[in-house]
């Protein structure tokens, strides 16, 4: 892996930690004022800074539980994969304790641009296999 490739990796990491730990304003010096988000099928939109960080902070709030899974540093680019899940109670179940909960569990998977020690743009992808397809790579040879 390259410097650059390494370094971008280091990045993604320590918005992955900052994320654990509830620290969106690690996560803001991460992002690009101008931080482009890509959906998964969709088209770009240019997203505030601002408005991540909302979505991350109900995520935070939401208790979602992330682990990297891989993270594949292509110079200013990463290909992450990632799981994340988190515990839905009942809504209809008003006791503290609950012994009815639903599980949320998903698999996340995109390719992160980064310059100058920021991430500027992210194109999310409906699996791992299609993220390496988008950069140029198969899943076997990594």
């Amino acid at each position: 892996m390259s410097q650059e490739g390494q370094e971008s990796v280091e990045l993604l990491l320590r918005g992955y930690r900052a994320f654990v730990a509830g620290d969106l304003e690690t996560i803001a010096g991460l992002l690009d004022p101008d931080v482009e988000w890509v959906g998964a099928g969709g088209e770009a939109t240019l997203v505030s800074r601002d408005v991540v960080l909302e979505v991350l902070a109900e995520r935070v709030e939401e208790r979602y539980h992330v682990t990297v899974d891989r993270a594949i540093g292509l110079g200013d680019r990463v290909v992450a994969s990632m799981r994340f899940s988190r515990v839905e109670p009942d809504p209809t179940d008003e006791r503290p304790l609950q012994s009815r909960r639903y599980y949320l569990v998903g698999r996340y998977a995109a390719v992160v641009h980064t310059r100058d020690g920021r991430v500027v743009r992210v194109e999310e992808h409906p699996h791992l296999a299609a993220a390496l397809e988008a950069v140029g790579l198969e899943d076997e040879v990594v």
